[in-house]
């Protein structure tokens, strides 16, 4: 038993070894999650296969080459030459076929590489925008804890200032209780606070991919961002991610429908080399080419022309599949348009009402200081006091939320417009 609880401990040991204490801001978190997220090194490897197949997009023109070796043994004799003697032979022969095809097959690729690095920056772009709403969710959470904490801290004081005045005779016990009741019952709220921060510290450290052991503190704030200036805002449709992955796929589908034109109408060109040589063993004949050939071809094909072949019909059907690309682009700008109105309205309201909660604040930390000093006085009750600072604390609440409100409303902008994070708000 003894024996087992060493070990333990030593493993113990060993892992609060390894833990870091880590500080981090905002962007040092960004560079985090880009080294470690999974996501982001899934999206590395779909990009460097789409970089592979794009080096290696003429590899459908690149020759065929066979070679052959064979030994015969008759088990009767030749009827034309009267011989039972065997043959060896061996021989090779090189073919290139050509078609239009590998034009588009190698404009497809390319197509497919560009497509590829735009999903790949969408990729790091998202987990970069998970990142920061997490990170300024989690200031909130401390902050709205921290509030709480000063509440609760506040409330045991009072308990305690009332105890000594009821010890002096001062303070009948149901005032007493009162304020014991008001001061016990903030520690429940406190500590589900407490829980819930801590599993969304846990799951925000695994977003960036360190240990849970780590100690992880935040350093940062939710103020600055109301220094947002809607002048600054440029819409540049050519440089929505959401646009350019729908301008990409309208040239894959032209370039599909050129594939398929020049399966139904192209010429294909084939050109081969082939060589051989043997010789019959025991007769003393000697080792000598049988074969050596150049071939030269063109094959054309004529039922693509006919307006019911199944090459005509794809045509017609990819041209109508073109035309729906376009205007779900066209639909795609204007739907862009009106959420980058959507993201500045919903900015314009949180600015709006920050200013008149931060009143709000001030005037509920005015009334409860006086309400507290009455208190002190014996002028106002324990239920006066109480109210002041609910009134207090759902203020600053409402504040810092709306705080928060307005700092992802920002961050859904930037991410739009696909401008770099933070641009907007300095």
């Amino acid at each position: 038993m003894r024996k087992c609880l060493s070990i333990l401990m030593i493993l113990l040991m060993a892992g609060f070894a390894f833990a870091e204490d880590l500080t981090v801001t905002v962007e040092q978190a960004v560079e985090l999650a880009m080294q470690n997220n999974i996501q982001v090194h899934q999206a590395e490897r779909t990009l460097a296969s789409a970089e592979r197949s794009n080096k290696y997009s003429w590899n459908s023109a690149s020759p065929t080459i066979s070679t052959n070796a064979q030994l015969q043994v008759p088990l009767m004799e030749n009827a034309m030459t009267g011989s039972k003697d065997p043959s060896f032979s061996v021989g090779g022969s090189i073919n290139v076929r050509l078609t239009p095809s590998l034009y588009t097959s190698i404009k497809a690729a390319q197509l497919q590489l560009e497509q590829g690095q735009i999903t790949y920056d969408e990729a790091l772009r998202s987990v970069e925008l998970n990142v920061r709403k997490i990170f300024y969710s989690l200031l909130l959470a401390e902050q709205n804890l921290e509030t709480q904490k000063r509440s609760m801290e506040t409330a045991k004081r009072q308990y305690e200032t009332n105890l000594a005045k009821y010890n002096r005779g001062q303070l009948s016990e149901l005032d007493l209780f009162q304020s014991q009741v008001n001061y016990e019952s903030k520690s429940p709220s406190v500590e589900s606070q407490e829980n819930q921060l801590v599993n969304s510290m846990e799951n925000f450290k695994q977003l960036l991919g360190l240990n849970r052991e780590d100690n992880l503190t935040l350093k940062g704030s939710l103020e600055g961002f109301e220094k947002f200036n809607e002048e600054n805002v440029q819409v540049n449709l050519s440089e929505i991610s959401a646009i350019k992955k729908m301008e990409k796929q309208i040239e894959s589908a032209e370039n599909s429908l050129l594939a398929t034109k020049f399966t139904a109408w192209g010429p294909t060109l084939s050109a081969g080399y082939s060589i051989g040589a043997g010789q019959t063993l025991k007769s003393g004949e000697k080792f000598g080419l049988s074969t050596h050939s150049i071939s030269l071809g063109v094959s054309i094909p004529l039922d693509g022309y006919l307006p019911w072949s199944t090459g005509a019909l794809s045509i017609e059907n990819q041209k109508d599949s073109l035309e729906t690309l376009k205007e779900n682009l066209e639909n795609q700008k204007r739907t862009t348009q009106l959420s980058v109105e959507n993201s500045l309205r919903t900015i314009r309201q949180a600015q709006s009402q920050m200013k008149s909660l931060e009143s709000t604040v001030t005037l509920a930390q005015k009334t409860y200081d006086l309400t507290q000093n009455a208190y002190n006085q014996g002028a106002r009750d324990l239920n006066s006091l109480k109210s002041a600072e609910d009134s207090l604390i759902s203020a600053k609440t409402q504040l810092q939320s709306q705080n928060y409100t307005l700092v992802n409303a920002i961050l859904e902008l930037e991410n739009t417009l696909g401008v770099p994070f933070g641009s907007l708000s300095k």
